[in-house]
Parts: structure tokens; sequence; C-alpha cells
């Protein structure tokens, strides 16, 4: 199912949700730079942390043909000396994710999702205010439902599109790895995310 994808990544997911300064075009050789501040294109103070959130009046969503799941709170954290780093291209690695409010119902309490593996990242950046994080591995699992569900998703190659402080998951696919009664092979996790506080990639 998505949901392991657009939540793991959705991880952060993590950091994706930022805005890009500059323009150049993306390859193997484009350097980045997470920043709280800059001066133009340079970056004026390398940050140490990313925060990210649902975007306020919106949900998590995995689709299914077996069931629909909501969520109504995302959190994901990435810290550590690699996020400030200048890197081709920068490591977002989640460092934690959690998924709370999950369900089917209007009570949005029958379901749940548990970040087993958190996926370790990377963000890319395509051109003015627009990237890309991949997730580069990752495992979340989708419990209950009222179906006795206990389902396994792979996150890792998930893609999510990432600018002007956002993070967007659009249908992006994930892969079951292995589960308990009605686990579908393919989902598609709809979300949008954004940070606490301002994120720059410079390069």
């Amino acid at each position: 199912m998505r949901l392991i994808k657009t939540f793991g990544l959705i991880a952060f997911a993590v950091v994706a949700a930022m805005a890009f300064v500059g323009a150049a075009s993306a390859s193997a050789e484009t350097t980045t730079q997470l920043c709280v501040a800059h001066t133009g294109l340079g970056c004026a103070s390398a940050a140490t942390s990313v925060h990210m959130v649902l975007a306020p009046g919106t949900v998590g969503k995995l689709l299914s043909t077996i069931v629909d799941v909501l969520c109504l709170n995302v959190l994901v954290e990435s810290s550590g000396s690699d996020i400030g780093a200048v890197a081709k291209p920068q490591r977002l690695d989640a460092t934690s994710m959690s998924f709370t409010g999950c369900g089917t119902t209007s009570a949005h309490s029958n379901c749940t999702v548990t970040v087993e593996s958190l996926p370790d990242n990377t963000l890319l950046k395509l051109g003015l205010d627009e990237g890309s994080l991949e997730a580069l591995n990752g495992a979340t699992r989708l419990q209950g439902c009222g179906l006795g569900l206990n389902c396994l998703y792979d996150t890792a190659g998930s893609l999510f599109s990432v600018g002007a402080q956002h993070l967007t998951a659009d249908e992006t696919p994930t892969t079951e790895l292995g589960g308990k009664f009605f686990c579908p092979d393919n989902g598609l996790l709809d979300g949008l995310l954004v940070t606490l506080a301002n994120r720059f990639v410079l390069q």
C-alpha cells in the first residue's frame, strides 16, 4: 500500500517540505544544502533538524481496493549533522515518525499505523523551488481497521515532490512485504506535509 510510502516519506517523509532557492538543473553532480536562512543563493545558517506535520485542514490518506484509511495526525522529524552539510544529493534521514488518529470510520480510531523501520531519504533539487525526496528504505505496518489487517509495507523507492515548505504525496505507490488477511499488493498515498519552521534547499 502506498500508505507506507507516503507516510514513510511523508516521512520525511521527512524533510521534503521545504522551499528551494536558486535555479539549477538536477543531476548527480548537483550539490544541495539545507538551511534555516539564506542570502540570495547562499546559505546564511545551516539547518540541523526538520520537523513536518500535516498541513492545516488536511488528512493523510491511504487508498486501496480493500480499504481507504485516513490519518488525522502525521509527525516526521529529521535531525543530525548530515542535514546541514553540503552533499550530492542531500541526505534527509528520518529520526522519528508517527501516525495517529487513523481509521476508516468518523472516529478515526480503528486502524493502527506503526513505523517499524525509519526511512533513509535523499533530496534532489530539480529547479527553482522544486525538488524530489526519495526513500531509500523503510517499512510501515498497518493493523486492524475492523478487518483484522496486519500488513507490512516497503517504502523504498517512494518519491515525493517538495517545494514552498511542503512535501506532497500524490497517489504514491508502495509494496506489501508480507502480512495477514486482505493485504493489497498496491495502494495509493495522498498527503501534504508542511515544515514547522522555514527550511531552504540551496546549492
